[in-house]
């Protein structure tokens, strides 16, 4: 049922005389009005507005007769046990993450990723068996007991070399900004009046790798200096500069931490720390913005630790190319490149010669993207394609030769959990209707016994068997043709009357892989949809050339692709006119706002922009351009969403926020000074297009909301309760301005 609506009953923001200037390549100087810049700042006046803006949403989302049951069947389907793949670390325990359903955190639920659930280990060497869903062993480390609104998230969680100290990373309410602490192994936190971490607390650690050293004394990490006075809650509101990478040494103050590295000539840079497998390394990665290219300079990590001047050998010293550390054998280091190679390769560079050379161990294939390399059990490589957006994975030897596929028949995401020296590998499948499973591969077994299935993921509030996944291909405006995934359930025909959710990205050489959303399969089994996920250009589907094809001066592309994937949707009865609500977040939320300005009245049911970038004239990162630079300003200001509301008909809009962060997949270079605790894409984007939108159109005849997160942030420290109303709230919206008929009896709430 559609909600009723009453134009011209917006929440009033005011206007003022603000300009701001810029040099245009083909017009001068250009002068654009700012009316609403007052929203950038943190003030009485803009918590008033954004407090009557989400009084104002909430009284039209509560209209929806659904949104209660909604609301319960997410809670429902999201409530299966997850659990990650296990590590054993070097005090001969196994951890592993897992999460009964509702806990607060949870999130790759991989110890080597962020955001975790509950931590559990072993009391010995063994293998735990998971039999019938048993979690034997301690809990180890609880983050659910970090706070009572699950908005206390985990950035960091790293072993030292002896196993005896953890060092981990709190961050608060989303913020990107984060404090580290130590532990004892024998100090588990799994009660909330904990005493067991150490004295040591790490400050205004931000976008930072965590590195022991060998004798397990101490780490590197990367800081910011301290923010400015009148800042709460370490929330930067400026553009982070002075990046510096510092060696702590446990049971000192951080006062008495040792710079080792930072760049004064070169303030906006940032940098990542890491000690090689063998210990006898130190590499730095230098990043000057969100490309991924980078420097890579290696130091003798003994004389490092013995408090020796540094010797930087700059081994790769030009922002030509990405490089990423594999692995070293002595003084053979391993890289995975894009050096020359769009679709990515491996190469070997001995780092004791006069003048390093690099030689090619992988090829690059023009067929695959090469994902990922890991070296295991000593002597062997693990290796990741990505074909057409579905994952290969293979064994090699670690002179390039292909010795084994696994799983060749499986279609989806797979990602490899080894260590460099380790006889085993753990493998986490998943698809956008396969929960997850987790396979063990042992090499010290003969070979036909070496795969077996460790655990797989059962969800109690879905049958995945009743959905199913095809991809097709349509050609782009310009031929191109772009891939698509399409999901639906079984019971939903192709007759041109289904609606449809269409997700897409397209930046930041981030590839959208199929993946398992429980609240997405919920709403097109409820309400007989259908999931649309395209891999729009600027992605890294197909590598930096497909990457490349999507932004800059060629960002047109991205929204150009999404807007005839959805004629191509509506062409053959996928879905029905009218009936698509498109959706994204980040730069996903940029191409709503630039699709939805541009499309025709009609074109689309319903916009769903999250946390996206809509003023770029206050933002610039690789991707976009700096509107600084006169050549780009002519390119950014015509596509910049907030400056070109068109005057026709909009959609229902919604705009996702927060007062506080929003954590984006990449850092975004700001150029205000900004309040925020969105410290990656801050909130002024959604307010300020929200108050134009309002503005432009007051008697526009579906709504243009404006949804605001109280103490959130950018997905980490996001609890999955704030997720499930998030997610009740957006598609019930959606469910609401489409008219769209509750059909599922199995979710009749």
């Amino acid at each position: 049922m559609t909600t009723r609506w009453t134009s011209n009953s917006y929440p009033k923001a005011r206007r003022s005389d603000h300009v701001d200037t810029y040099q245009s390549a083909t017009k001068g100087t250009v002068r654009v009005h700012d009316p609403y810049n007052w929203l950038e700042k943190h003030s009485e006046e803009t918590d008033n507005w954004t407090s009557e803006q989400e009084a104002f949403t909430r009284a039209f989302l509560d209209q929806n007769p659904d949104r209660k049951r909604l609301e319960e069947a997410f809670r429902s389907s999201v409530d299966y046990a997850k659990f990650g793949a296990p590590t054993l670390h070097d005090d001969h325990r196994w951890y592993w993450s897992y999460n009964s359903g509702l806990q607060h955190q949870y999130g790759h639920l991989v110890l080597s990723h962020l955001d975790l659930s509950v931590v559990y280990r072993t009391q010995n060497n063994k293998l735990p068996g998971f039999k019938d869903g048993d979690e034997p062993g301690e809990v180890f480390f609880d983050p659910n007991l970090l706070s009572t609104d699950g908005t206390v998230a985990l950035t960091h969680f790293e072993f030292s070399k002896s196993g005896k100290l953890l060092a981990y990373g709190l961050s608060q309410s989303g913020s990107d900004e984060s404090t580290l602490y130590i532990r004892p192994t024998d100090a588990p936190l799994n009660k909330r009046d904990d005493t067991g971490k150490l004295p040591d607390e790490i400050k205004h650690v931000k976008f930072s790798s965590l590195e022991w050293t060998p004798d397990s004394k101490g780490f590197f990490y990367q800081r910011f200096p301290e923010a400015k006075s009148g800042l709460a809650n370490g929330i930067k509101t400026s553009t982070d500069e002075d990046a510096m990478i510092y060696y702590h040494r446990i049971g000192t103050d951080q006062s008495e931490d040792i710079l080792v590295h930072k760049d004064r000539d070169h303030p906006t840079w940032m940098f990542g720390i890491s000690v090689t497998e063998d210990e006898k390394y130190l590499i730095l990665s230098t990043s000057k913005d969100t490309s991924r290219k980078n420097l890579i300079w290696v130091a003798d990590l003994k004389k490092v630790i013995l408090g020796e001047p540094i010797q930087w050998q700059k081994l790769f010293d030009s922002f030509d190319a990405e490089y990423s550390y594999v692995t070293n054998d002595g003084p053979i280091f391993f890289f995975h490149t894009n050096e020359n190679a769009s679709q990515y390769k491996l190469i070997s560079v001995d780092v004791s010669a006069d003048k390093p050379v690099p030689n090619i161990v992988i090829p690059e294939q023009q067929s695959a993207l090469l994902c990922d390399v890991q070296q295991v059990n000593t002597d062997r490589f693990v290796v990741q394609y990505k074909r057409d957006v579905k994952d290969e994975l293979y064994i090699y030897d670690k002179c390039g030769k292909q010795l084994e596929r696994l799983f060749p028949d499986f279609v989806g995401s797979m990602t490899a959990h080894c260590r460099d020296t380790h006889p085993w590998l753990f493998i986490t499948m998943s698809g956008f209707t396969t929960p997850g499973t987790i396979a063990y591969y042992d090499f010290k077994k003969p070979e036909n016994q070496r795969m077996t299935t460790f655990r797989q993921t059962k969800v109690d509030g879905l049958n995945p068997d009743d959905f199913e996944t095809r991809q097709v291909w349509y050609p782009s405006k310009d031929g191109t043709q772009v891939p698509m995934f399409i999901v639906r359930h079984k019971s939903t025909p192709f007759d041109g009357t289904a609606p449809a959710i269409q997700y897409g990205y397209g930046g930041f050489s981030i590839s959208i892989d199929p993946f398992f959303s429980p609240m997405f399969l919920t709403f097109i089994q409820i309400y007989g949809g259908v999931i649309a996920v395209p891999n729009i250009r600027g992605g890294n589907e197909f590598g930096e050339d497909w990457h490349l094809g999507g932004c800059g001066h060629s960002f047109r592309t991205s929204y150009g692709s999404l807007n005839v994937h959805r004629d191509y949707l509506v062409k053959n009865k996928y879905v029905g006119p009218g009936k698509v609500a498109i959706n994204g977040g980040s730069n996903g939320g940029l191409l709503v706002a630039a699709c939805a300005n541009r499309a025709p009245e009609g074109t689309f049911g319903a916009a769903v922009a999250e946390v996206g970038v809509l003023d770029m004239l206050k933002a610039w990162t690789s991707d976009y351009g700096n509107p600084d630079d006169p050549h780009d300003f002519d390119f950014i200001y015509p596509i910049s969403p907030l400056h070109n509301i068109p005057n026709h008909v909009l959609p229902p809009f919604i705009l996702l926020t927060a007062d506080r962060v929003y954590r984006l997949l990449v850092p975004i270079n700001l150029k205000s000074d900004l309040f925020t605790d969105d410290d990656r894409v801050v909130p002024l984007h959604s307010f300020k297009h929200a108050a134009t939108l309002q503005h432009t159109h007051p008697n526009n005849p579906h709504p243009l909301l404006l949804r605001v997160d109280k103490k959130a942030g950018h997905g980490a420290g996001k609890s999955v309760e704030k997720r499930i109303q998030e997610a009740a709230d957006k598609w019930g919206f959606v469910a609401q301005s489409m008219g769209l008929v509750w059909k599922d009896k199995q979710n009749r709430l």
